[in-house]
């Protein structure tokens, strides 16, 4: 499998059986399951962070700024910046070792992550006092902020192709593998949850090339595109029927322990 070639056959989940007779494999699909919903409850839980918690610091209103991107300028800056590297890190890794297409998408968009993070957008209207950062001083205002825009894109844009790659997958399941869930379940919800992400990018291209409710587009279409991802990605790591499997795992893996010892 090369690198341009999707995943469309969902990994299998371990059995009951496997929950017992391979409780370290099952300790680790665990792990990496909950790590993928906590990067999920991270997309999911910032834009209201970044809100609630600049009101909080500021003593402010309560009404966003034009872009979640904005929030760089403001005392949520290593909040954003910290869970967009966590994000992209994350990203960047979680599949290195495969070759196909997911792992591709979530490469690009990890890097594309860390792009956003690291190179910002433009200093707001109102804030001509704030200092350029270091890059924004050795490479320039306007390209530093064209590199934080692209990167914006990229990273939203793979995220939608992933979302929809996981409906595919999730639809897929048979058997004794399709989970508490009916398959078409899953299918609808992944496939909505990227419908979102490119509902959000619709709506940001209509209201600049129109002129539309300028001021709001950025902060509905961004907020609406990370929630998107919050979502498929968080429910995607709940598994629950592993995650909250039998125990007899843990069980047997004491009983071995006590053995020997």
């Amino acid at each position: 499998m090369g690198y341009l070639d999707p995943q469309t056959e969902a990994p299998r989940r371990p059995s009951t059986a496997e929950f017992c007779d391979d409780g370290d494999r099952v300790l680790y699909l665990r792990s990496y399951l909950l790590m993928r919903a906590v990067i999920g409850f991270v997309g999911v839980a910032l834009p209201f962070v970044l809100v609630l918690g600049d009101w909080a610091l500021e003593h402010g209103s309560l009404l966003a700024k034009g872009s979640l991107s904005a929030y760089f300028y403001s005392g949520m800056r290593d909040v954003f910046v910290g869970c967009l590297c966590v994000t992209g890190v994350f990203l960047m890794t979680y599949k290195v070792f495969e070759h196909n297409l997911d792992n591709l998408l979530s490469t690009v968009a990890g890097m594309a992550a860390l792009g956003v993070a690291l190179f910002s957008t433009d200093r707001p209207s109102d804030g001509e006092g704030t200092a350029l950062t270091p890059l924004q001083h050795d490479l320039g205002e306007t390209t530093v902020a064209t590199v934080h825009y692209v990167s914006a894109a990229v990273f939203i844009l793979a995220l939608g192709v992933i979302s929809l790659f996981f409906g595919v997958r999730e639809g897929r399941r048979t058997g004794d593998d399709r989970g508490s869930l009916a398959p078409a379940f899953w299918r609808r919800f992944h496939w909505t949850c990227s419908a979102g992400i490119g509902a959000a990018v619709l709506c940001i291209a209509v209201s600049k090339l129109t002129g539309l409710l300028e001021d709001y587009s950025l902060i509905v279409g961004e907020t609406l595109a990370i929630l998107s991802f919050g979502a498929s990605w968080l429910m995607k790591g709940l598994e629950l029927r592993v995650l909250l499997g039998p125990n007899t795992a843990g069980q047997a893996i004491g009983e071995q322990a006590g053995a020997l010892g």
